[in-house]
């Protein structure tokens, strides 16, 4: 699961019913966890057809959490599509702050894509998970004046070398660049033009949430994640899609 993340209330008896029911206007799931054939078809069930999986390295930061050959022929059974999203510690500081960790990071992300066959023009997303709430509460610990501002210096300095190395090393793989983040972080790489999707986190209380959900600027807006007893058996974040676009960089595995 991405982090920052906080649980579903679970419905009482004779409450609403659960969120993942068809209707809700879902379009997307995300989930840290290898995927079976039953899963995926309560996920048509409640009217999702993208699942959303990583790409990792192979010291993965959660076992099983990398996107499967297995796992794309059974996405491609089910008739759905498939979405990935590059992360591996893209919650920690020194990821930003480690000069070429981008390229590499592409470079491992064109790696498992080319393996997959992953087509031109859909999309690879990096996840930027939460480092510029962390950083200002450093600056807080250390009694430093702390505020978007601040923040905002991190993203510029940091997670836009991260991500220039990045789209440096796909220029001419045909890939889009996604991200996955605070509204803060997808606000500034829209506006830099350093992206082609922005995913807003579910994380509310990272910087820019408010301001960037009322924007709609991004193509996916993540939600609580849901309990295994609740909806599919497996804990999952849903997403809401942007009405304005059906794409957000998904595709369809051929079988």
């Amino acid at each position: 699961m991405l982090i920052g993340l906080t649980l579903a209330a679970s419905p009482s008896a004779g409450s609403a019913a659960p969120v993942c029911e068809a209707g809700k206007g879902y379009v997307a799931a995300d989930t840290a966890q290898q995927l079976q054939a039953a899963f995926l078809l309560k996920l048509r069930g409640a009217g999702i057809d993208t699942v959303i999986r990583y790409y990792d390295w192979v010291e993965e930061t959660l076992p099983g959490k990398t996107l499967t050959r297995r796992e794309l022929d059974l996405i491609a059974k089910a008739d759905m599509s498939v979405a990935v999203i590059f992360q591996h510690h893209n919650d920690c500081l020194c990821t930003f702050t480690t000069k070429g960790r981008g390229t590499r990071d592409a470079r491992r992300a064109l790696e498992l894509a080319k393996s997959f066959s992953q087509p031109a023009g859909s999309a690879i997303y990096f996840g930027i998970d939460g480092v510029d709430a962390q950083f200002l509460s450093l600056l807080s610990v250390a009694e430093v004046p702390s505020g978007e501002p601040q923040a905002r210096k991190f993203v510029h300095k940091y997670v836009r070398r991260y991500i220039q190395e990045a789209a440096k090393e796909m220029q001419s793989s045909g890939y889009k660049i996604g991200a996955y983040g605070s509204g803060l972080v997808c606000s500034y790489l829209l506006d830099q033009k350093l992206v082609d999707y922005c995913w807003l986190s579910n994380a509310t209380g990272w910087p820019g949430y408010q301001v960037f959900e009322a924007s709609k600027r991004w193509v996916l807006k993540q939600h609580p994640t849901t309990r295994k007893a609740d909806c599919f058996g497996v804990e999952v974040d849903l997403n809401s899609g942007n009405a304005a676009t059906a794409d957000f960089g998904q595709w369809k595995p051929k079988p």
